[in-house]
């Protein structure tokens, strides 16, 4: 069994502190990049990918997963699992977080189980913070902790231009350590939302904001210069994917977007263009 994991980029992300938990208000949306997940049956359970960097123990998303999966529906089988990546690893794309929750929908097929939505979920919250969002994959406001999931209306085409620098983000590391917030964005979910529905290129960009950018920006120096790299280049929303080290830009022409990659594919270890997925 095969299927496409789905990497997403987060359009809006505030970021606030509930006591001593963080929580979020986002515009979640999914872009044309993917892995390849291939799960089988095995004797014993084995994680392979085509990155050796990659952990392929309890330490994988994907493993954590299938355990819990198998503990919760009294399974007993092992599995394979060999996962082509292609989302670059700590980039705030969810690469991770998308190959566990289409695990948890392969391994629903693969014992005809019905899960429901809400039976995926349960399961996805106790990844990460990405992985409910990821079950679905649609353009949506995600809040909580990430477990509150809502799909929203997408009427905008666009086109996205990627940029990993030589550096990853780790988004647990970092969640740890973050204490900023910006009170004034405060609404920027609701404002994303609405540009988002209402398919306006102009308030989709006057919307976008990062809680988290300032703060990686002063520790990870390479991420302004390809921030302003971008910029100077004539694209447009450009900031952090996430809470990782990746840079989007935004585009309505993708003439523009694939011009831009052609004269920066080579100074950068990932650069890639696509569409957002409506």
């Amino acid at each position: 069994m095969r299927e496409k994991s789905y990497a997403k980029i987060t359009l809006s992300l505030y970021a606030y502190k509930e006591g001593d938990e963080l929580r979020f208000k986002n515009i979640i949306v999914p872009i044309d990049l993917f892995d390849m997940v291939y799960l089988d049956k095995c004797d014993e359970m084995k994680i392979t990918t085509n990155k050796r960097y990659l952990p392929n123990d309890k330490r994988n998303t994907v493993y954590l997963a299938l355990e819990l999966l198998k503990e919760k529906y009294q399974i007993n089988d092992n599995f394979k699992v060999h996962i082509v990546k292609n989302i670059p690893a700590q980039s705030g794309l969810g690469g991770g977080s998308s190959n566990a929750a289409t695990v948890i929908n392969m391994f629903d097929k693969m014992y005809d189980l019905n899960m429901s939505l809400k039976d995926k979920m349960e399961v996805a919250k106790q990844i990460d913070e990405d992985t409910p969002y990821c079950i679905e994959t649609l353009p949506s406001a995600v809040e909580g902790y990430g477990q509150i999931v809502n799909p929203i209306a997408y009427n905008v085409e666009m086109y996205y231009l990627l940029v990993k620098p030589g550096f990853g983000v780790s988004t647990k590391s970092f969640l740890r350590k973050f204490k900023d917030t910006d009170t004034r964005y405060e609404d920027s979910m609701e404002k994303m939302s609405e540009a988002c529905a209402l398919g306006d290129y102009e308030k989709i960009l006057d919307a976008r904001y990062n809680s988290f950018q300032n703060t990686v920006i002063e520790k990870y120096e390479g991420m302004s210069k390809v921030i302003d790299k971008l910029e100077s280049l004539g694209l447009d929303g450009v900031g952090m994917t996430g809470s990782g080290s990746c840079v989007y830009g935004l585009s309505q022409d993708k003439e523009t977007v694939m011009n831009i990659f052609e004269k920066i594919v080579f100074d950068y270890p990932f650069v890639k263009y696509g569409k957002v997925k409506p």
